[in-house]
């Protein structure tokens, strides 16, 4: 079976999107927002929000970012002690801020030597936290001992808008020489906008160099059945897809999939049970009404009061692509100053457009 993966989002990757996915069945792994390792480490007030894993524990990638190898590789040793499968180095993000800073793509274009660097001392900060015996039972005369290990994987794209097929592939191969056990493509270049369609054949030309090595995951149009199945069709030795933004306007994307699950309503029991599914007529439908309003309770429960204006903003820029009037209640969203004005501009939507609520799934 192919794992599916939540890809990371900044201001959306957290646990109170997780927690909607998790009730809908879930997925194979949560990719967390860019967490600044240089930040991080200072241990402000809002930093440990970042690291919130009480959904999904066990299936968690912390995604870190930064222009120096020291504090990544330091943040990634504490970061293990959080649980989850591991560590991710952000080689891919190409906004603008991002990449002039020296963090994001900006490691694909460095000098090798200097990338080599810090995917080494990530890689040994791992281990180091690999090699620790965790003592896990109360019982002191006969304790049970067990070993962590801690996952070392990059998300990429393709390079520079002047990228070399094959010197692209040997910085793969430096990748996984240096202790890189999963690789996520994006096969875009750093300019390369959404409008373009990804290409694929790269994804599959990594898998197949990476065979019996690592696992090579596709990132980039996937929506639906249609465009995941055409996304396999293309890169079919790929090990699994990641879905980022899709993720966000349709947190039910796993479970519409028809992959994790194979009777509708056991993976996704917790939906069912918080009234997101519902059955009608014969169909089982998503109450995208309630979905949107969870959304927005979580982020009371989850992220700090400074968060929540333009946390609440990025997911309905997403999740209004839902609706007939798409373009009319994004706009109202977005213009909201606090979640109570939020929900009661979301819940009057739907008195003017019942006929917008459910979604077949």
């Amino acid at each position: 079976m192919k794992k599916l993966i939540a890809g990371p989002m900044a201001t959306l990757s957290h646990q109170g999107l997780r927690k909607i996915i998790e009730d809908f069945g879930g997925c194979d792994e949560y990719y967390t927002e860019m967490i600044n390792a240089a930040s991080f480490l200072t241990h402000g007030q809002f930093e440990s929000f970042y690291a919130l894993n009480d959904f999904g524990r066990e299936k968690i990638v912390w995604q870190l970012t930064g222009k120096d190898s020291e504090p990544m590789a330091k943040c990634a040793r504490e970061l293990c002690a959080s649980g989850g499968i591991g560590i991710d180095l952000n080689m891919g993000c190409s906004a603008p801020e991002i990449y002039k800073s020296g963090a994001g793509i900006a490691w694909m274009l460095k000098p090798r030597e200097e990338t080599e660097r810090l995917v080494c001392e990530v890689r040994n900060a791992i281990d180091s936290f690999n090699n620790q015996t965790l003592v896990t039972s109360n019982d002191s005369e006969n304790p049970h001992l067990i070993h962590r290990h801690q996952r070392l994987s990059v998300k990429l794209r393709l390079g520079d808008e002047n990228f070399k097929e094959d010197e692209f592939y040997d910085f793969c191969e430096m990748l996984y020489k240096n202790g890189v056990e999963q690789l996520v493509l994006h096969p875009r270049t750093k300019k390369e906008k959404l409008a373009r369609p990804p290409r694929y054949q790269f994804v599959e030309q990594l898998a197949l160099n990476m065979k019996d090595k690592i696992p090579v995951i596709l990132n980039g149009n996937v929506k639906d059945v249609a465009s995941y199945e055409n996304a396999m069709s293309k890169a079919p030795d790929a090990s699994g897809v990641m879905i980022a933004r899709m993720s966000a306007q349709k947190p039910w994307i796993f479970c519409k999939l028809g992959i994790r699950n194979e009777e509708l309503g056991i993976g996704a029991s917790g939906a069912v049970e918080r009234g997101f599914l519902v059955e009608k007529d014969g169909d089982v439908l998503v109450d995208r009404f309630k979905v949107g309003m969870e959304y927005i309770a979580n982020l009371r429960l989850y992220q700090p009061k400074e968060f929540w204006e333009t946390r609440m903003q990025r997911f309905f820029a997403y999740y209004c692509d839902n609706f007939s009037f798409g373009h009319y209640i994004k706009s109202k969203m977005l213009n909201c100053k606090t979640l109570e004005e939020a929900e009661k501009t979301f819940e009057s939507y739907f008195d003017e457009m019942p006929g917008d609520r459910y979604e077949k799934i």
